[in-house]
């Protein structure tokens, strides 16, 4: 008898569908991933300061920056002043007598290092002399006796102005130009060149020659 034959097992197919991605349940709060347009505009108002408290202390620093300028800004050391000028005619040239006045507004001395005085002409022509030494000075005011009108002490250098003190001085040059050129200049400038601090300077209105 013949032998039933076997049937093969039949294979089903898979029919378990695919699993699909379920939707997260909505929720009332906000969304991470997405921040709507309106909150972003917003955000300036939690993340600016006060403008108020701003400007008061930008108008505070102002204030303290104006006067640390003004407390630190350099003061004066002295006051220089012409207040006379003499000449007297010495051949084709002119001797000249220069007082002056000079303050000593510091708490230390001043140290004379050198006085010159330059005269600029009516034709514009500028002529400049170191004044002359002290040890002449004498001999000058008495050869030229129309010196002695601007007689006081002898203005030189190396000379020093004590602290807080008032000097009043003469220093005597000369110029190769004749008495009437130089009675119708235009201005005498004295300058004084000190130790340790900026040099000091004086200028001369024009005069109407005696």
């Amino acid at each position: 008898m013949p032998d039933n034959p076997t049937t093969p097992p039949s294979s089903q197919p898979n029919t378990t569908p695919n699993a699909t991605p379920s939707t997260p349940p909505k929720t009332d709060g906000p969304s991470f991933g997405h921040m709507s347009m309106g909150e972003e505009m917003d955000s300036a108002k939690w993340t600016l300061p006060p403008i108020i408290p701003v400007l008061i202390g930008v108008a505070l620093v102002a204030v303290v920056v104006t006067v640390v300028m003004f407390a630190t800004k350099d003061k004066p050391i002295a006051a220089l002043a012409i207040t006379k000028v003499v000449s007297a005619p010495q051949e084709d040239n002119t001797m000249v007598a220069v007082q002056v006045k000079l303050d000593n507004q510091i708490q230390g001395p001043l140290w004379i290092k050198e006085v010159r005085a330059e005269v600029e002409t009516a034709d514009g022509k500028k002529f400049s002399d170191l004044a002359a030494p002290a040890v002449d000075g004498p001999r000058y005011m008495q050869a030229f006796p129309a010196l002695e009108e601007a007689k006081a002490d002898w203005l030189q250098g190396e000379l020093k102005i004590p602290p807080k003190t008032t000097f009043n001085g003469v220093a005597i040059f000369s110029y190769p130009v004749s008495k009437q050129l130089f009675d119708g200049r235009k201005q005498v400038t004295l300058r004084i060149a000190l130790y340790d601090h900026d040099g000091l300077k004086a200028t001369d209105p024009p005069t109407t020659a005696k």
